[in-house]
């Protein structure tokens, strides 16, 4: 529900990082993903205060959010379960012993009642009048509004079940009551009542033990795919220069070449042929230089650059930079042993091994 979070102020995300940077300094790493079983029982332990309806809402959703920030320090704020908050900060809305009555109370049944009940005389409605008065509204009652009721009465039989099984762990807890915590009774009747919290606890707890996994896994899985799409294009811009080389080797104009690249999918790799100083594109087919303005150098017999603007620039033709120095293939060669490959690591050993001298 990443949408959620959008409409909720930065201000109010801010605090999370620091509450995560407290949690990995001072809650030992074994013990942090376990603390979302705590947020259920909150209520049960007295120390949320007066819960029910908006304000108990919102303390409860608070709490299951910063609970799932002590659990997963590294999480985003946009990465916290906020469905698990909302089904934490409904518990808080319905946990209080009014909120089923004023549930009902909005019910069409009991409006209708107490309409009755407000225009008529006092003592002169009785029970089949009320009854009378309830069918009536009833009756009259459309597709929506039918809904809603329902809706109502089931929030009110929810808030009688949480506030219930709250009231049951107090007592449990506090020993009072006629059923002793201690005894088969006690035990069947806490199990009874810690049967939600326990099971919406352990579902965030379950959360906090995967949620580094996964991040971990999209992370590979996001490294695979830059690898993968990498490879890709580097095959497709060889299979370009290849076309475009043969197709020019060949003397075919260049809106055959676009065409061909074209029917290929490769139109996007697409490079205007430069001219060369000695008659153009097909000059370099017998060597040449290429022209960039009188800037560039021919480092095809390998040599040292002195131009370009300053060092790592690459502002020089070529992607050279200034003091950098080419190496012939004959001599990358002979490195080898007569393989180019293994010249190539040996040169590059060697260029590493000096950069961290210099």
């Amino acid at each position: 529900m990443g949408w959620f979070s959008k409409i909720i102020p930065n201000e109010v995300k801010k605090p999370f990082k620091a509450i995560g940077k407290a949690s990995k300094k001072f809650i030992p790493k074994e013990v942090r993903p376990f603390l979302p079983m705590i947020t259920p029982f909150l209520p049960a332990m007295g120390i949320m205060g007066q819960l029910g309806g908006p304000m108990g809402f919102a303390k409860m959703y608070g709490a299951n959010l910063l609970s799932q920030q002590l659990a997963d320090p590294d999480a985003e704020f946009d990465d916290l379960n906020q469905l698990a908050a909302l089904l934490a900060g409904t518990q808080g809305g319905l946990t209080n012993t009014e909120t089923a009555a004023n549930l009902r109370g909005m019910t069409t049944e009991r409006q209708a009642l107490m309409n009755q009940l407000e225009g008529a005389p006092p003592g002169l409605m009785d029970a089949t009048s009320q009854n009378a008065a309830i069918k009536e509204a009833l009756g009259n009652r459309s597709m929506l509004t039918k809904a809603k009721d329902l809706g109502l009465s089931g929030l009110a039989e929810a808030s009688d079940y949480l506030t219930g099984t709250t009231k049951t762990l107090q007592d449990l807890g506090a020993g009072r009551g006629p059923v002793d915590l201690f005894s088969v009774e006690g035990a069947k009747e806490f199990a009874k009542a810690a049967a939600v919290p326990f099971s919406t606890g352990m579902g965030g707890v379950s959360e906090a033990l995967t949620r580094p996994e996964m991040r971990e896994f999209e992370k590979e899985r996001a490294a695979e795919e830059a690898e993968w799409e990498a490879g890709s294009i580097a095959d497709e811009q060889e299979q370009a220069d290849l076309t475009m080389r043969y197709y020019r080797e060949a003397g075919h104009d260049e809106e055959t070449i676009q065409t061909a690249l074209e029917l290929n999918d490769l139109s996007e790799y697409y490079e205007p042929p430069v001219e060369a100083a000695q008659g153009g594109i097909i000059g370099l087919r017998n060597g040449g230089m290429l022209n960039f303005g009188g800037r560039e150098m021919d480092l095809r017999t390998g040599g040292f650059v002195p131009i370009g603007r300053k060092e790592r620039a690459d502002d020089v033709p070529a992607r050279l930079s200034k003091n950098e120095f080419v190496m012939t293939a004959d001599a990358v060669r002979a490195a080898g042993g007569g393989s180019v490959n293994k010249g190539a690591q040996r040169m590059y050993d060697v260029m590493n091994k000096l950069e961290a001298r210099a």
